[in-house]
């Protein structure tokens, strides 16, 4: 029974995630004009995003001109693709950066590579 349940586990479809890591669904298939597909070329794509490793990397370096550019892009990737949770945490680096509250940047990072992390484990099983 197991290794039933773990298969369905490892090997997800893109529908069966579809809602779990876009939860406004519809807004993002009118954003692609309703090309699926290509929502999903880009959902799958984001575990290597060059914004996503880099926000990873340089997490605990206080370059905050950096750090405030690559959220601001990685933002704009999670917004496009309705990633709300990553979306509303990379805002919150930005923002706090640009208010120069860098012990508020310094959590809302933490908590955009959690979210990141999240989405990256529901996207690395799909089959």
């Amino acid at each position: 029974k197991n290794s039933i349940n773990r298969y369905k586990i490892i090997c997800m479809t893109f529908d069966d995630i579809f809602s779990i890591i876009i939860p406004q669904k519809e807004q993002t298939i009118n954003r692609f004009s309703g090309a699926i597909d290509l929502i999903e070329k880009y959902v799958r794509k984001f575990p290597n995003d060059i914004n996503w490793k880099r926000l990873q990397e340089i997490a605990n370096d206080d370059n905050w001109s950096e750090m405030e550019i690559v959220a601001h892009t990685l933002k704009g990737y999670a917004g496009n693709l309705g990633f709300d949770t990553l979306f509303q945490s990379t805002s919150d680096i930005v923002q706090a950066i640009r208010a120069k509250d860098y012990e508020s940047a310094k959590i809302a990072i933490e908590i955009s590579i959690k979210n990141g992390k999240e989405l990256e484990s529901y996207i690395n099983q799909l089959d």
